[in-house]
């Protein structure tokens, strides 16, 4: 059985994760394992998130996220992996969770913005999960933009989002709900 195993999965001790994978995910799984990252099992995993999201593979990022955050982590080891999971549960369309891990999120990033910050050159980068892919769901899915002018505020409050940035968001949220109010009258076609 252990001959099985691909030895990046017994490099990093995912042996009883691998086996616990269905066939069909097995065989997703061993498309990503070329120059993986194996320096730890939360760096593997996070590694093959990211590797099967931008392949359109959200399903199985999904599945090895939900496998993550089940271990204990850190704080800041824990935001990193709900960052990957998030991208995933967002292109599995698994919208209520994916707000549940945002809001997690969001609520440890005041713990861990000074190492967050220092880990990308003192500046907050322009992909944040928790942050883009909440007001993605808010605006895009549920068309809630009350919420979503709420959340940037918040966004700036905790430190996720700079000021600028924030009044550039919601000139951008406007606009958007302008446009798909023009959309959806124009769309109109009386009966005959």
């Amino acid at each position: 059985m252990a001959q099985d195993i691909p030895a990046e999965i017994s490099a990093v001790n995912l042996n009883d994760w691998y086996d616990s994978l269905n066939d069909i995910n097995k065989v997703k799984v061993k498309r990503y394992l070329n120059c993986i990252d194996t320096t730890s099992a939360q760096n593997f995993l996070v590694d093959l998130m990211r590797r099967s999201s931008e392949d359109h593979n959200y399903k199985l990022s999904a599945l090895a996220g939900e496998y993550a955050l089940s271990h204990d982590l850190p704080d800041y080891d824990r935001f990193m992996v709900t960052e990957a999971y998030i991208d995933g549960l967002f292109g599995a369309e698994s919208y209520e969770e994916m707000k549940v891990q945002c809001c997690n999120n969001l609520d440890l990033f005041p713990a861990i913005r000074d190492r967050f910050l220092e880990e990308n050159g003192g500046e907050l980068p322009k992909t944040i999960y928790c942050r883009n892919r909440l007001i993605d769901v808010l605006v895009g899915v549920e068309s809630d933009y009350d919420t979503a002018f709420e959340t940037l505020d918040e966004f700036v409050r905790i430190g996720i989002l700079s000021e600028d940035e924030l009044n550039y968001r919601k000139q951008s949220l406007k606009i958007h709900r302008m446009q798909k109010t023009f959309d959806n009258v124009f769309m109109y076609r009386p009966k005959e």
